[in-house]
């Protein structure tokens, strides 16, 4: 989007050489002094680990457009002061969404909602074209990362999809109240930064601020096996349920599994079956999802056949990539907790093919950490997989506590040894399954599998 200085001089408390009539593209904000470019707009955030306000003298040797900061400079450069670079931001992302006219369409959950984002994305770029979309920029969904998506809008879009996260308390109502969503959706309620809410109750307490701002217009989704259905819908706006429970309601979309990856919708006097363009029993949901959000933009079922072709799935996210001789490595590297890790075990077990699991921690459990990755071990014990490769310390201590498992199992205090081991052992019609929290780094290995089966 386009604006300029005098739009958005109430932000600031300061400007230095910086006319009223300067226009920018909020595209090119950066708050990344190692990427910054010339003419672009360096906004210097302060987080834990980092300062931005350190790097400005070489980001000054580039040649900005002009700078935002939270210290005075003491150059000719054109700045702004700031008394705070994250909450410009955010205040910045709110002026940018007061001018458009989209549709707003919000999505969080424990799970899901990358996937979920994208099928709905994925689905409105093919109906309308590029042009009338934007989504959120990867997995940007923090208080950071969704000021940073909603600057990359042009402003005429018809449809807004943005993806809400939160790692602690109050932060999805600070994020909604930027986005004031049209249509809000909550995928699931799991385990997810278990450790910084401390239970599943007080995780949908959170997640259910996502319809704070809702008016009695606009639309709730909730799939009618969430758990904390009825306290999620004690909330603002108007319910629309995803149900297997048939009934002819016009606030709910009915759906029936026929077949592996087969569901049968139905709508009212709609109705149509559609093969998930996704695997797992996790994705069938984020499809259903999906749908469902997109019956209430006012598209018919009969428009779904072909308005999912060609989804690829997401990079990390229960990637499944069939390679030469007859092998399936899924990459689920990107994020892992107890919830999505069980779902996946459940997936691979039910595969006919020789089994392997590489597993890796599951991060931000808090003090339960010890108890779900004992958890997952007992998952582990009572499934159909073949053989484990482990990396981590949470999850070989947990391997270890158990004895005479009836699995193959291999510790590695290094990822490199894994994948040197993995070579080894992965036959022709094997499925691999690659599972960890993202600080894991089992990316890696899913490259290297990627690579040498190609």
């Amino acid at each position: 989007m386009n604006l300029s200085i005098k739009e958005i001089k109430h932000l600031f408390s300061k400007v230095s050489n910086l006319d009223d009539d300067v226009c920018f593209k909020t595209s090119d904000i950066n708050i990344d002094s190692r990427t910054v470019q010339t003419n672009q707009i360096f906004i210097t955030i302060k987080g834990a680990k980092f300062d931005g306000n350190d790097f400005i003298q070489e980001v000054l040797k580039i040649n900005p457009l002009f700078i935002i900061s939270e210290t005075n400079i003491d150059n000719q450069i054109p700045y702004a002061l700031v008394d705070s670079g994250k909450q410009f931001l955010i205040d910045l992302a709110k002026l940018v969404i007061k001018k458009t006219s989209s549709k707003k369409i919000a999505i969080t959950g424990s799970n899901g909602k990358t996937t979920t984002k994208n099928l709905i994305t994925h689905f409105l770029t093919n109906k309308v074209g590029d042009k009338d979309v934007a989504a959120t920029y990867g997995n940007f969904n923090n208080d950071i990362g969704l000021p940073l998506s909603i600057f990359k809008i042009h402003g005429n879009e018809k449809y807004l999809v943005l993806e809400i996260g939160t790692n602690h308390p109050g932060e999805i109502r600070w994020l909604t109240d930027i986005v004031r969503p049209h249509i809000a959706v909550i995928t699931n309620i799991g385990d997810a930064h278990f450790g910084n809410f401390g239970s599943q109750a007080e995780i949908a307490k959170e997640k259910k601020q996502i319809f704070h701002y809702h008016n009695e217009e606009d639309i709730k989704i909730l799939p009618d096996n969430i758990n904390f259905f009825s306290e999620l819908n004690n909330s603002k706006g108007k319910l629309f349920v995803i149900s297997s429970d048939y009934s002819n309601q016009a606030n709910r979309l009915n759906y029936e599994y026929v077949g592996p990856n087969k569901i049968k919708f139905i709508y009212l006097n709609q109705q149509v079956v559609l093969d998930s363009p996704l695997e797992g029993a996790h994705n069938l949901q984020n499809f259903i999802i999906a749908c469902a959000v997109l019956i209430n933009l006012g598209f018919y079922l009969d428009s779904f056949e072909d308005g999912f072709k060609n989804f690829s799935g997401t990079a990390g996210r229960f990637n499944k990539i069939s390679m030469k001789n007859n092998i399936d490595i899924i990459d689920d590297s990107y994020n892992s907790n107890p919830t999505s890790m069980s779902s996946a075990i459940d997936y691979i077990s039910s595969s006919l093919k020789h089994k392997i699991l590489m597993i890796g921690d599951m991060g931000e459990l808090g003090e339960f950490s010890e108890q779900y990755h004992d958890q997952i071990v007992r998952k582990i014990e009572e499934s159909n997989i073949d053989t484990i490769l482990a990396h981590g310390s949470s999850i070989t201590q947990a391997l270890s506590k158990v004895k005479n498992m009836k699995k193959n199992i291999y510790c590695f205090n290094d990822i490199h040894h894994l994948i040197e081991k993995s070579l080894k052992l992965i036959k022709k019609d094997t499925i691999v399954l690659i599972k960890a929290s993202r600080f894991m780094k089992f990316d890696v290995i899913a490259s290297e599998l990627k690579e040498r089966f190609k």
